[in-house]
């Protein structure tokens, strides 16, 4: 007895498993991840090294060459791309599939300290590296603006109520802040300097001395007890300016007397600009790329970011401007539609198509039944596979639709034609 006569000769039994699979089929549907790309984990590590001041010339032979010559030795590198610019180089390193990352990052270690003998002797610090996972990269970009606040005022904002706000939510990984950090800067004027016989170095430590975090102790009384707390540490220019940095002729000198204090940030050299079609461009922003954690609903996280901005917009200041940039859940979205639609139009087209050249509705009604508990089907065993619903799943369902419809036409119309002839239905 063959499997497709055990199903023949028991109508019963093949009816109760048609009705199992749609339905967990269907439940399937609702459990499966939904992402971009297939889950993935690719052997790839990151390493990046600092030279300020360097070209990237000088990082391409005095820092990168040195660290490839030793990355070369290491079993199963695939591929190997530098990017050197200015006082940085990063070296993405591509190993086979079927080395693991976690056993490949000794390897990486190892050859990154060998190559320390020669890299430059002045490097700040050594090289680093960190696993990196193409499926993983942000699936939601946000831009925090403002037209009244400062830059480090809106990375502040950014990175202590939404970035906080957003870490704490399921199937977030990494929140990351591209902004600018508040900071005073201190242009000292040379020829001040020389009028007080201060040099740079006596400058220099009248600033790590009087900025710093002190316990101030207690005031012990009868009834009592006071806390000191001195405000040892200096947040704007103006407070800046009024450090006391030497005596002469009996007489304070304060920095504001020898230098400019101006309130900035830490990288003024960085520009980031928010435009939008039709409106003036916005000079003061934040973004904030949210990535997810492996294996997650890309869907389902999307709609938990959206609903905890949603939350964020009501604890920030009117004056702040909360925007997606993009939202990864919107081209799966619109993905799962065009497949629904078109497993639809097929399961429609061969509806009728079965019935113009049959005339025969029992016929008819047998492949609009098959074709949906196929593909529910394919759900149910996708889903302890583990697989995704992603953009390459969804195309290799749109084929097999189409071999399945081709496959349901041409079975059913020889059935009948050999029914015509005379063979039982058995």
């Amino acid at each position: 007895m063959t499997l497709s006569e055990t199903f023949i000769r028991r109508p019963i039994t093949t009816t109760l498993i048609s009705v199992v699979v749609a339905v967990f089929g269907v439940w399937a549907y609702f459990r499966l991840p939904v992402n971009s790309l297939p889950t993935v984990d690719y052997p790839v590590i990151q390493v990046s090294a600092a030279y300020p001041g360097a070209s990237p010339a000088t990082m391409a032979s005095a820092v990168a060459l040195p660290l490839e010559n030793e990355f070369t030795q290491i079993s199963g590198l695939h591929s190997m791309i530098s990017d050197n610019k200015s006082g940085v180089s990063t070296i993405s390193l591509t190993f086979s599939l079927n080395r693991s990352v976690d056993l490949v990052a000794p390897d990486v270690q190892a050859a990154i300290t060998r190559a320390l003998r020669n890299l430059p002797t002045d490097l700040p610090s050594p090289p680093t590296y960190q696993k990196f996972n193409p499926s993983d990269s942000p699936i939601y970009f946000i831009v925090v603006q403002s037209d009244t606040l400062t830059h480090g005022d809106l990375y502040d904002y950014a990175s202590h109520v939404v970035a906080r706000k957003l870490s704490m939510l399921e199937g977030v990984s990494k929140v990351q802040v591209f902004g600018a950090k508040r900071a005073v800067r201190i242009q000292f004027i040379p020829e001040q300097l020389t009028a007080c016989q201060i040099g740079a170095d006596e400058l220099t430590g009248a600033l790590r001395a009087g900025t710093v975090n002190i316990p101030g102790g207690s005031l012990n009384g009868p009834m009592r007890t006071f806390s000191i707390e001195p405000q040892g540490q200096l947040r704007t220019a103006r407070e800046f300016g009024e450090l006391v940095i030497a005596y002469r002729n009996n007489a304070a000198v304060r920095l504001k007397d020898v230098a400019n204090c101006v309130d900035s940030v830490v990288n003024d050299l960085v520009d980031i600009r928010h435009n939008k079609p039709g409106e003036p461009p916005h000079d003061k922003c934040v973004v904030m790329p949210v990535s997810r954690v492996s294996g997650a609903n890309t869907v389902e996280v999307a709609d938990r970011i959206s609903a905890a901005l949603a939350e964020a917009r009501l604890e920030l200041p009117p004056s702040i401007n909360i925007e997606t940039m993009f939202n990864g859940a919107t081209p799966i979205r619109t993905s799962l539609h065009d497949v629904q639609v078109t497993v639809v139009i097929a399961l429609i087209l061969v509806v009728l198509v079965i019935f113009l050249f049959l005339g025969r509705i029992r016929e008819t009604a047998i492949p609009s039944i098959v074709l949906p508990v196929s593909i529910l089907g394919t759900l149910l065993a996708m889903l302890p596979s583990g697989f995704n619903i992603d953009t390459l799943s969804l195309m290799s369902i749109v084929l097999a639709v189409t071999f399945l419809v081709d496959d349901a036409i041409v079975v059913l119309e020889n059935t009948v034609r050999h029914l015509d002839e005379g063979m039982k239905p058995i």
